[in-house]
């Protein structure tokens, strides 16, 4: 299945690279030129697209490329193959992908008055006071 954007041949090494070129459900170590990317089957059917690839996608061998697809490993198991991602290849996968995350807006709160709230609550936590 193609990607939603055209990575390419440097990129998908890199994507591959950032996996240690390994297969993310075997773990076993491959040549890049070896090694497929597998896009996850969007849950309503269409192309998955959004923000952030790195969530939709896993590196594969093509054994464990062509399992999935011939026994059809769920969804959720694949999501959560992409969860068990380390940190560091989570952040370089999305460099490569050019994820821009949206940017943080604080809370437009009076924390102030929110203090004074909660300090004249008559709530009590168990085992409080």
């Amino acid at each position: 299945m193609e990607l939603p954007l055209r990575l390419n041949p440097a990129g998908e090494r890199r994507i591959k690279r950032s996996a240690g070129l390994r297969c993310e459900l075997c773990c076993g170590v491959y040549r890049a030129d070896l090694l497929e990317i597998h896009l996850l089957p969007s849950a309503t059917g269409c192309m998955a697209t959004g923000p952030d690839l790195q969530r939709e996608i896993l590196v594969l061998c093509p054994r464990c490329h062509r399992d999935i697809h011939a026994f059809g490993l769920a969804r959720a198991d694949q999501k959560t193959l992409v969860r068990s991602r380390p940190a560091a290849v989570r952040r370089e996968m999305r460099m490569i992908l050019g994820y821009i995350p949206k940017p943080y807006i604080p809370p437009d709160v009076d924390l102030a008055a929110l203090y004074e709230e909660a300090r004249s609550s008559s709530f009590v936590l168990n085992g409080a006071g």
